[in-house]
């Protein structure tokens, strides 16, 4: 008997049925894990709960991804530190961890894994860096096409991966557990003295770079220019009493780094200070600082800076902590946006020439880790364009959620959408960007565009995101 269905099908029902099952795919991978337990019925009302973990890598992996020295002794554990959300519908996971950067796969691997132990959907999960530089700066892609490559650097230990995010979930289903009633959240803001200035310095119309140990004095000494100078405190109540604390300010944080020993920086130390101070957990959000170093107050030894820029961070918390005012909270908003940003195909951004220089044994290690982070950023791109973008509201209190290292222009602008309210940024979420400059920055020149994959018209597009998040 002959069968009715024709030898070949037209390329439109194959492109057709293609799409439906990928579509059906990544509606199966959105569902909650089996045995997942819902929030509880309405009458809990809004709960919360904090959770840390341990995140050192061990002993001999490469720090801020490969360009620096290999960790060796730990002068303080790098922590993931996260907050679980609940309503009576679902919850939310918000984490900070001391590391560089996550990219590409590194990050939804922390992403997935968190969620399914919260029994969420990964959208409703949002992890960021501190961007401490004694640390990992990790990307499983990346490391994947070094694998291949020949005598390539080391640049992230899969395994270690593996396991540091598996203590990730279970840190989450230990906050599950220890669930708690909160009822107001509270907003301070203060200027942390002496510790931002701007990377780009023009002198005469000439662009220099105030690095984080910037040794021209000129450079050094020119005005702080464009930065924000407030930090912002986040706190949760349950009644009068605080449960916990989140603080978030625009800088980098390092004055000095690659000497081989873990160090979750300044900020770990303010951190570390203020709980020590209050007893509740503290966790430190870095904002867009990707133009923001503290290179004009960093004069003195280094360890003696070091202290003193924890001192100064530590005391615009305290500042921020005294000047809270407090309200009511009833409901958890929480949005995300996806953001396609435009990939750099110009000069050393070209597939041929990082191919070419991922497979060169004799080209110099950081240029073939920089082709296998551009090159990983492609493939992820190339499969999946669109990035996540997020906002946090409660009550008065409106939280962004930012990908890679954006410019300190992204949080200005967030703030003058709502110039009567709270606006808190935490940037460094997704990576594989690299740096997210203001498109008059490539035309400007300087370090950041150097180490960006993606081009204009990337401003307009990440500020049209903020909008809708913010609308």
């Amino acid at each position: 008997m002959r069968s009715e269905m024709p030898a070949r099908m037209p390329p439109h029902s194959v492109f057709f049925i293609l799409h439906f099952c990928m579509g059906l795919l990544a509606a199966v991978a959105w569902l909650p894990a089996a045995g997942c337990v819902s929030p509880g019925p309405a009458r809990d009302g809004l709960r919360a709960a904090a959770f840390e973990c341990d995140a050192t890598p061990p002993a001999g992996h490469p720090a801020c991804g490969g360009w620096i020295a290999p960790l060796g002794e730990v002068e303080a554990p790098l922590l993931l530190k996260g907050i679980v959300l609940a309503d009576s519908r679902t919850r939310y996971v918000v984490a900070s961890l001391d590391w560089c950067r996550l990219h590409n796969g590194a990050c939804d691997l922390f992403r997935r894994k968190m969620a399914s132990a919260a029994c969420v959907a990964e959208t409703q999960v949002a992890v960021h860096c501190t961007h401490a530089h004694d640390a990992p700066l990790a990307d499983t892609e990346a490391q994947r096409l070094l694998d291949r490559a020949p005598s390539a650097p080391p640049h992230l230990d899969l395994r270690f991966m593996d396991e540091v995010t598996d203590r990730a979930a279970a840190a989450v289903r230990g906050a599950i557990g220890r669930l708690r009633p909160f009822t107001h959240v509270g907003a301070g803001r203060a200027k942390v003295e002496q510790f931002a200035s701007a990377r780009r310095v023009f002198i005469e119309g000439t662009l220099h770079v105030r690095s984080s140990a910037t040794k021209a004095p000129a450079v050094r000494d020119a005005p702080e220019g464009k930065i924000d100078p407030w930090l912002r405190t986040v706190t949760l109540f349950e009644g009068g009493r605080p449960i916990l604390r989140m603080h978030y300010y625009a800088s980098h944080l390092h004055n000095n780094y690659g000497d081989g020993k873990a160090d979750p920086d300044v900020a770990g130390l303010a951190r570390a200070a203020m709980e020590k101070e209050e007893g509740i957990p503290h966790l430190y959000f870095s904002g867009c600082c990707g133009d923001v170093t503290v290179g004009k107050y960093n004069v003195g030894p280094a360890e003696d800076v070091h202290r003193q820029l924890a001192e100064r961070l530590a005391a615009g918390m305290r500042a921020a902590i005294a000047a809270t005012e407090t309200a009511p909270v009833s409901e958890i908003g929480w949005k995300t946006v996806e953001v396609v940003l435009p990939l750099r195909e110009d000069g050393q951004f070209a597939e041929e020439t990082l191919r070419r220089q991922l497979g060169d044994a004799a080209e110099r290690p950081e240029r073939r880790l920089k082709a296998a982070l551009a090159l990983a950023w492609r493939e992820r791109v190339t499969a999946r364009p669109g990035i996540d973008a997020g906002r946090l509201r409660l009550g008065p209190v409106t939280i962004l959620h930012l990908p890679g290292e954006a410019f300190v222009e992204f949080q200005l602008y967030a703030q003058s959408i709502l110039p009567n309210g709270f606006v808190a940024v935490a940037a460094n979420g997704e990576g594989g960007p690299g740096y997210i400059c203001t498109d008059a920055a490539f035309s400007e020149g300087g370090y950041e565009p150097t180490m960006s994959v993606v081009g204009p018209p990337t401003e307009a597009l990440l500020k049209e995101a903020i909008r809708e998040l913010l609308r």
